[in-house]
């Protein structure tokens, strides 16, 4: 350890002795790192932004999708639609949906109804697309309440049913969480509990209620509405998931007779775990990155090189006075590395700092629900690091090799 701590503290004083030569052969490296690490970054947050979307559009690995139709449509509500259940044939599925969920303890589930129906906006009355949905939900699907809450357990002892809308909705009641409380939705009047924000998503109004008070609306089979059948959604873990898509179609075919069960994984990585829609990307910035890495590992070994050159007498010195060859080659070597280190973290530091700048992070955030991005990825910086210290010994490798060449004799001649 002794050794190894002398020689780092022997290549930073010969850094320190030739800064100026160090500081220009570094120049390159610290914008090849800040480039290299900026691009790691990009990809990481693009990937990281395209899976959240991903996820909200389709669910959480591995998410298992129930959906349910009547096998011969015996009649129902009197202005059902083609096919549209009738209340009562709804609460019936969801409650077997609610038992299959409980008799296999799948921790996170929802119950989805999607649904047309009328409210009260300020400028009269207008169509609104409803889910009746369960509080898992917004975990499911990523959705991000900008103001009050999401649905609860406890809402559903609730008198007047609760109601969480989105920024088109809320602009069409009223404009605030505090201007409107309540909204006339359904013909039943709803308490407005949160506000989710999707960013440029909600320019149109919808809302999310639990699926029971969805049903239970006086004007849900109105002929101005529509109820579809209601489906399931289970997030299971990724191995259980070809068992749950089979006990979940057996258990639910067995309870629900004359309707036919279709399960199958609605997540994006059921189209297959290889695919990976920001490879290419990332490879360009990646191969972008590596030229300038390249460029700049060019331009140190050049001026190390024409240094070593003119320390011959230095190294023939050394050995005059019993530094081995291991010795010398380890200590140049040693210069490289470590001025690459401190010119990858200068990069990194840079990269860090302009990723903080509001300016980016507005530009990053641009039609995103919420305007909050993630920490900058460790993984970046780790890779700048590593990077910079192996370009670092590749580059001190060649002119270490020439310093352990020099003899005592050349020392004498120079």
């Amino acid at each position: 350890m002794t050794d190894v701590v002398a020689a780092i503290q022997d290549a930073w004083t010969e850094l320190r002795i030739h800064r100026g030569r160090v500081l220009m052969s570094l120049i390159g490296v610290t914008v090849a790192i800040a480039a290299l690490t900026a691009s790691v970054a990009i990809g990481e947050l693009a990937r990281s932004t395209l899976l959240v979307s991903f996820e909200s559009q389709s669910g959480r690995a591995a998410t298992l999708s129930v959906n349910m139709w009547q096998d011969q449509q015996p009649g129902g509500d009197p202005f059902a639609g083609p096919g549209a259940p009738s209340s009562a044939d709804s609460l019936a599925i969801i409650d077997a949906m609610d038992a299959a969920v409980e008799r296999y303890e799948i921790e996170y589930s929802s119950v989805v109804t999607d649904a047309q129906v009328m409210f009260q906006g300020v400028s009269g009355t207008q169509g609104v697309g409803v889910q009746g949905v369960e509080p898992d939900y917004a975990l499911m699907r990523h959705l991000s309440v900008a103001e009050g809450r999401f649905l609860i357990e406890s809402d559903r002892a609730r008198l007047a049913p609760a109601v969480v809308v989105n920024r088109g909705m809320l602009a069409a009641i009223g404009g605030s969480l505090e201007a409107a409380r309540t909204v006339e939705i359904g013909g039943a009047t709803a308490v407005v509990v949160g506000v989710v924000d999707r960013g440029m998503q909600d320019e149109w109004p919808q809302a999310w209620m639990l699926p029971r008070d969805l049903l239970r609306m006086p004007d849900a089979s109105g002929p101005m509405s529509y109820v579809n059948p209601p489906r399931l959604e289970a997030w299971v873990p990724i191995e259980l998931a070809d068992d749950g898509k089979r006990m979940l179609n057996q258990d639910l075919t067995g309870a629900l007779p004359g309707w036919s069960v279709d399960t199958q994984r609605s997540d994006w990585q059921a189209w297959g775990d290889d695919y990976d829609p920001l490879l290419p990307l990332q490879l360009t910035l990646v191969g972008t990155a590596a030229v300038i890495l390249l460029l700049g590992a060019l331009g140190l070994i050049t001026v190390a090189v024409v240094s070593i050159r003119q320390r011959v007498r230095e190294f023939g010195i050394r050995r005059a006075f019993g530094a081995s060859r291991g010795r010398i080659f380890v200590a140049v070597m040693l210069e490289s590395v470590v001025g690459t280190v401190v010119a990858g973290g200068i990069g990194i530091a840079i990269c860090i700092f302009a990723y903080r700048l509001p300016v980016v992070q507005e530009l990053l955030t641009q039609g995103l629900a919420g305007a909050a991005l993630p920490g900058f990825p460790m993984a970046a910086a780790i890779t700048g690091l590593l990077v910079s210290a192996a370009v670092g010994a590749l580059a001190g490798s060649i002119p270490a090799t020439i310093a352990v060449r020099s003899k005592v004799i050349e020392a004498i001649r120079f």
